[in-house]
């Protein structure tokens, strides 16, 4: 038998990524979620959900005003998987509504509307949790912990490098992807604030002086490359400090011919860590033997974050990515567009299959290797002069 309902969910989107999101809602059943509202704007591509949604009491709106307009007191939370010009609205139309919120990333594009989601959540008495899956996992807060408890030392540096090479249609599948604007708002579309964003809000996340704080970047310097033909940038590399003295370098890419996952390198006083997606998390002090934790797969983050959220629903004290976490990486991805000019990639533009098979792909030949020395030397990169 299920769980009786204790509370009562609704969901802005069930194609796409909300697919994600409706499957994280059903395995929460047990815990006594239960889907009671339901805004589905493609209702003859969604045909099977929309009869097992209405079967089970849940009401279907095809717009989101008028969910949040009719559900108003009666909903504990709303999951909001939608594109990043939408977060923000949504979002504050939710807790306008009484709802707590659980927000795919980035939370926001602009630093005013992390600040705006903030004053609405205070004034609404509802959390909101943004859905940087990474951190939600019990082996990132392990690692965390074992950096404040000293593990390695004092963080001096924390980098990470990761290369998901991506195809044109990437850039083509929806309205706002590789975009600067769409839908009437900012939307900084890039790796370092769509893909590799998880990885980013990590790498402060690490860095950061308290268990529930992210460092905040200062004197950003950045590298923004185009090979796609898109408004923003699909490669880019930023260096800069933070308030608290440590150094931070993020490389990423979708324009590299080969596949690197991201790797977070966190540099101690006394060790390093070295953080490898999905595979594992080596903790290395400077003396003692190093220590292995085996890293869960995106499946079981993405678990772990709806068990999370679904914890706060009962203890304002349990873990949450919060807007305040979450506004690190914005600032960050701020900082870059103020500082950075996109600029083409060096190497020039090539049509190649990608590694392991599948649709061809634009890359700048030669990017692997400038990324990969900037890494090691922790530096803006400079183009291989032929």
């Amino acid at each position: 038998m299920s769980a009786p309902t204790r509370f009562r969910a609704a969901i802005v989107g069930i194609s796409g990524y909300g697919r994600i999101h409706l499957g994280l809602a059903r395995e929460a059943a047990p815990d006594g979620l239960a889907l009671a509202a339901a805004v589905v704007i493609n209702p003859q591509e969604e045909q099977e959900n929309l009869r097992q949604l209405r079967a089970a009491g849940c009401t279907i709106y095809s717009n989101y005003e008028e969910m949040m307009r009719v559900e108003a007191g009666r909903i504990d939370l709303c999951l909001i998987p939608t594109g990043i010009a939408w977060h923000t609205r949504m979002t504050l139309a939710a807790l306008r509504a009484g709802m707590n919120v659980l927000v795919e990333k980035p939370l926001a594009a602009s630093v005013a509307e992390v600040q705006e989601v903030q004053v609405a959540a205070a004034a609404a008495r509802r959390f909101v949790a943004v859905g940087f899956q990474d951190i939600y996992a019990s082996t990132a807060q392990q690692v965390k912990r074992r950096i404040l408890d000293g593990a390695i030392g004092r963080v001096t540096s924390v980098r990470l490098l990761g290369l998901w090479p991506r195809p044109a249609s990437y850039f083509s599948r929806n309205g706002w992807a590789g975009r600067l604007r769409a839908d009437g708002a900012l939307v900084l579309d890039s790796p370092l604030n769509n893909a590799f964003a998880h990885f980013v809000n990590l790498g402060l996340f690490f860095a950061g002086r308290e268990f529930g704080a992210s460092a905040q970047a200062q004197n950003v310097e950045a590298v923004l490359w185009r090979t796609n033909p898109i408004e923003s940038f699909d490669t880019g590399v930023v260096r800069a400090g933070t308030t608290d003295g440590v150094q931070l370098w993020f490389g990423v890419t979708h324009a590299s011919l080969v596949n690197r996952e991201p790797e977070i390198v966190i540099e101690g006083e006394c060790g390093q860590i070295v953080w490898r997606h999905e595979r594992e998390c080596v903790i290395a002090p400077t003396s003692g033997a190093a220590e292995r934790i085996a890293l869960p797969d995106t499946s079981v983050t993405r678990t772990e974050m709806m068990k999370a959220v679904m914890r706060r629903l009962s203890d304002p004290t349990a873990f949450v990515c919060t807007p305040e976490i979450a506004l690190r990486q914005t600032e960050l991805v701020a900082s870059v567009h103020e500082v950075g000019e996109i600029v083409p990639a060096p190497g020039g533009v090539e049509s190649r299959p990608r590694q392991g098979g599948g649709e061809p792909m634009l890359c700048s030949p030669g990017l692997e290797e400038i990324l990969q020395r900037a890494f090691h030397d922790r530096a803006l990169p400079v183009a291989v002069r032929s």
